[in-house]
C-alpha cells in the first residue's frame, strides 16, 4: 500500500560571470550575485510555469502515479475534505507572480482583479507535482538544489534533470523574447524615424527648389562654382604671367639676334634646334671648302647659298615662334579678364543669397540629425536582431541527478509486520476468489487434482470461432484433416485409453458427459473412425436413443436401428451400416419412424446385454456414445456393460461440481473411468501444455494402474 519513494537531486549554479560571444551589448543584463537574486530564482524553479512545462514535456498527465493523485484529489474535493490536501496555493501564486514579474515586466502592471481576465483553473497534476518538488539554496552559496520524489527512481532522476533543463531553457527563452521585443520596438521606432527623415529631406529639397539652390556632390552649386572659379582665376593668372615672361624673353633674344641654343631653350622648339644644326653643318662645310677652293669657285658659291638659306629659315622660324608667344599672351590675358569678371559677378550673387543659404544649412542640420539617429537605431536593430539567438543562460547545471539506488521512503521497519499480515490475508482471499470464480477446468493438470482422474487429451474446437459450423465435418475430423491438431489430439486420447486397457479381448468403450452439448458425440465418432483406419474391426453405436444425434448425421436414411432391434427381437446385424472409405461399422439409434417405446426400459432389458456380447464376438473395439449422465439414467445403465468409460468435459465451461456429481452417480462403475477428455480447448493452450500434459498423463496412468491393481 505504500510504494517506494525515491528522491533524485540535481544542482544548478547561478553564474554571474559575464558571457560574451560578441562585443555587442546585450538587451538583458546578467543576474547579480546577491541573496535576493538566488531566492528569486529558487521561487522561479518552484513556479507552476516550470512545473507545467515539465509535465507536458514528460507527458506526466498520462503517468499512472499522477493520475491516481489527481483522482484522489477530485474525490476529496467532492466529499468536502479539501483541508486534507497538503498544498499551499498562496505560495504557488506568489511564485507564479514572481516568475511573471521577472519574465514580463508589463504583466506586473496589470491588476489581478482587472475585468476581462480569465478565472485561473486548478491543475491537480501540477499541484501533485509541486508537492513532490523541493527546491532550496545550498547554504550561502550560489548553488540551488532541485530534489524530486517519485515512486520510480528512473522517473525521479528524469524529472529532476528535466526541471533543471527547462529552467535553463526558460532563461534563454526569456532573453530571446526580450531581444525579440526590443527588435519589435526598434522596428516601430525606425518606421517613425524613417518618415521623419524623409520629411526633413523633402523640406531641404523643397527649399532648394524654391530658392533656386542646387548642389552637387554634397555642396551647394553656387559655392562649388565660386570655389572652382577662384581656382580657375588663379590658374589663369599664373598662365598669363608665364606667357608674358616667355614673350618678353623671346623679344629680347630676337632683338639681340641670338640664334643659338638659348633661343631654342626659351622657345622650347625642336624645329629651331634642327634648323640650328643644319645652319652649323652648312657653316662647317663652307669652312672646309674654303681651304680647297677660292671664293669664286662654284662649290663655294653653292655652299654660301646653302648657309644663307639655312640662316634665313632659322630667323623666320624664330620670328614666327615669338609671334605665337605674343598670341598666347593675349589669349591668356583675355581669359584672365573674363574669369575675373565672372568671379566678381558670382561674388555679388553669393552675397545676395546668403540668407537663403543660412536657412538651408539649418534645414540640412535637422535632416542630418534625424538621419544620424535613424542610422544609429538601424545599426542597433540589426545588432539586436542578429544576436537574438546568440544568448547564454545565467545559470548552469553542475550536477545532473543520478538514479537513486535506495528508496527515501517509506520506513520499512515500521510497516513490515502490517504488510506481511495484510499480504497473507489478501493472498488467501485471492486464492479463494480464483478458486470459486472459475466454474470449469482451466488447466489440464487440474483434472487429476480435482477428479483424481487422468487427463487423456485436450481436443481443440473442430471449427474455429467465426467460421461456419459443419456438423458432418466435425464428426469426421480425423478423416477430413488427418495431419491437423484435432486428429493429433484424438490419437493421443486413443493411446491413453489403450495403455489403460486391462485385457486383450474385445472391449466396449463408453463416451459419456455430464450435460448435453459438451461434444461427447463428436469425440465418440472421431475416436471410432481413428480405430477403424488403423485396421481394427470397429463398431460405433449411437446409444443416445432419445436424441440420436450421430444417427441423423451418419445414417440419415437408416431403415432400422438399435431401438427397433431391442424392441422386436430382430437381428441387430440387419441395422448395422458400413463406411466404405474407413471400414467403420455404425449401428444407428433408431429408424425413421417415431417410436412410443421407453428407451430407458429397453436399455435396461437383458436383450441389450446379449446384443453387446454378440457384437464383442464380431468386433475388436466397440465405441458407444451414451446420453448425458445427469439428465437421464440411460448413460448410467450403459456403464454396466462398458469396459472403459471416457468422461468428456468442455474446457472452462462444464462446472466442476456438476462433473463431480455425474461421476459420482456412476456408482461402482466409477472405477471404469479411464480419464477425462477436454473439448473446445484453445489451440494455444494445447501447444503450451503439451509437454506438461504428457507428464500428467503418465502420472495418471500410474495412479490408475495402482487403483486397478488394488
Amino acid at each position: 500500500m505504500m510504494p517506494d519513494r525515491f528522491d533524485a537531486s540535481s544542482v544548478v549554479q547561478i553564474d554571474p560571470r559575464k558571457k560574451t560571444i560578441s562585443n555587442l551589448e546585450s538587451v538583458v543584463s546578467e543576474l547579480k550575485a546577491d541573496a535576493a537574486t538566488v531566492e528569486s530564482e529558487v521561487e522561479i524553479l518552484r513556479s507552476r510555469s516550470i512545473a507545467i512545462k515539465v509535465i507536458d514535456l514528460l507527458k506526466l498527465r498520462e503517468d499512472p502515479e499522477f493520475e491516481r493523485v489527481s483522482h484522489l484529489r477530485r474525490l476529496l474535493n467532492t466529499l468536502g475534505f479539501e483541508f486534507l490536501l497538503d498544498e499551499n496555493p498562496k505560495d504557488q501564486n506568489e511564485a507564479t507572480t514572481r516568475l511573471n514579474t521577472r519574465r514580463d515586466p508589463i504583466a506586473s502592471l496589470i491588476a489581478p482583479d482587472q475585468p476581462g481576465l480569465r478565472e485561473p483553473e486548478r491543475d491537480e497534476v501540477a499541484v501533485a507535482f509541486s508537492e513532490r518538488l523541493r527546491v532550496g539554496r545550498v547554504r550561502s552559496t550560489l548553488l540551488i538544489n532541485i530534489r524530486f520524489s517519485a515512486s520510480d527512481p528512473v522517473k525521479a532522476a528524469k524529472i529532476a534533470n528535466a526541471i533543471a533543463d527547462v529552467y535553463i531553457q526558460e532563461q534563454l527563452a526569456y532573453k530571446q523574447r526580450s531581444a525579440g521585443q526590443a527588435s519589435g520596438l526598434l522596428e516601430q521606432k525606425l518606421e517613425q524615424l524613417k518618415s521623419k527623415v524623409a520629411d526633413a529631406e523633402h523640406k531641404v529639397e523643397k527649399f532648394k527648389a524654391e530658392n533656386n539652390i542646387f548642389d552637387t556632390e554634397g555642396q551647394i552649386l553656387s559655392e562649388k562654382q565660386l570655389a572652382r572659379l577662384m581656382e580657375q582665376t588663379v590658374v589663369s593668372r599664373n598662365a598669363t604671367s608665364e606667357a608674358r615672361a616667355k614673350y618678353e624673353q623671346g623679344q629680347k633674344l630676337l632683338k639681340r639676334g641670338d640664334n643659338g641654343g638659348a633661343t631654342a631653350d626659351v622657345l622650347q622648339s625642336h624645329t629651331v634646334r634642327l634648323m640650328k644644326e643644319q645652319f652649323a653643318k652648312a657653316s662647317r662645310h663652307e669652312a672646309e671648302l674654303a681651304t680647297k677652293y677660292g671664293p669664286r669657285h662654284p662649290e663655294m658659291q653653292k655652299v654660301r647659298a646653302e648657309v644663307a638659306d639655312a640662316e634665313a629659315q632659322l630667323a623666320a622660324e624664330i620670328e614666327r615662334l615669338v609671334t605665337n608667344l605674343k598670341n598666347e599672351l593675349e589669349v591668356a590675358e583675355s581669359r584672365e579678364r573674363q574669369l575675373t569678371a565672372n568671379l566678381d559677378t558670382l561674388k555679388e550673387q553669393q552675397v545676395v543669397s546668403k540668407d537663403a543659404t543660412v536657412q538651408l544649412k539649418e534645414l540640412q542640420r535637422e535632416a542630418a540629425t534625424s538621419k544620424q539617429l535613424f542610422e544609429a537605431l538601424l545599426s542597433r536593430f540589426k545588432q539586436t536582431n542578429e544576436t537574438q539567438d546568440l544568448q547564454l543562460a545565467d545559470s548552469r547545471i553542475i550536477e545532473h541527478a543520478d538514479v537513486p539506488l535506495f528508496p527515501a521512503a517509506p520506513n520499512r521497519k515500521q510497516t513490515t509486520l502490517l504488510a506481511l499480515i495484510g499480504g497473507l490475508v489478501a493472498g488467501l482471499a485471492l486464492v479463494m476468489i480464483l478458486e470459486f470464480a472459475t466454474s470449469g477446468i482451466g488447466r489440464p493438470e487440474d483434472v487429476e487434482r480435482v477428479f483424481d482422474l487422468a487427463h487423456l487429451a485436450s481436443v481443440p474446437w473442430a471449427v474455429a470461432p467465426g467460421e461456419a459450423f459443419d456438423r458432418m465435418r466435425s464428426i469426421r475430423m480425423v478423416i477430413a484433416e488427418p495431419s491437423g491438431i484435432y486428429a493429433e489430439a484424438i490419437r493421443g486420447a486413443r493411446r491413453e485409453i489403450d495403455v489403460r486397457r486391462t485385457h486383450g479381448s474385445a472391449r466396449l468403450i463408453q463416451i459419456a458427459s455430464s450435460l448435453p452439448g459438451e461434444g461427447s458425440s463428436v469425440i465418440a465418432s472421431n475416436l471410432a473412425h481413428h480405430y477403424a483406419v488403423t485396421g481394427q474391426r470397429v463398431l460405433l453405436i449411437d446409444g443416445d436413443l432419445r436424441r440420436a444425434n450421430l444417427t441423423r448425421e451418419l445414417a440419415g436414411g437408416r431403415p432400422t436401428g438399435l431401438l427397433e432391434a431391442l424392441a422386436t427381437g430382430l437381428p441387430v446385424e440387419a441395422a448395422i451400416l458400413r463406411d466404405g472409405r474407413t471400414g467403420l461399422h455404425f449401428l444407428p439409434a433408431n429408424g425413421p419412424l417415431p417410436s412410443h417405446l421407453s428407451s430407458a426400459e429397453l436399455i435396461a432389458s437383458p436383450a441389450l446385454g446379449a446384443t453387446l456380447d454378440n457384437m464383442k464376438r464380431q468386433f475388436d473395439t466397440i465405441v458407444i456414445h451414451s446420453p448425458p449422465l445427469l439428465p437421464v439414467i440411460d448413460g448410467r445403465v450403459l456403464a454396466d456393460h462398458a469396459d472403459q468409460i471416457v468422461f468428456v468435459m468442455t474446457w472452462r465451461r462444464t462446472p466442476k461440481q456438476l462433473a463431480k456429481r455425474a461421476l459420482k452417480c456412476l456408482g461402482f462403475n466409477h472405477r471404469k473411468v479411464v480419464g477425462v477428455v477436454m473439448t473446445e480447448v484453445d489451440p494455444a493452450i494445447i501447444e503450451d501444455s503439451r509437454s506438461l500434459g504428457s507428464g500428467l498423463g503418465g502420472a495418471g496412468r500410474q495412479s490408475l494402474a495402482g487403483r486397478h491393481a488394488a
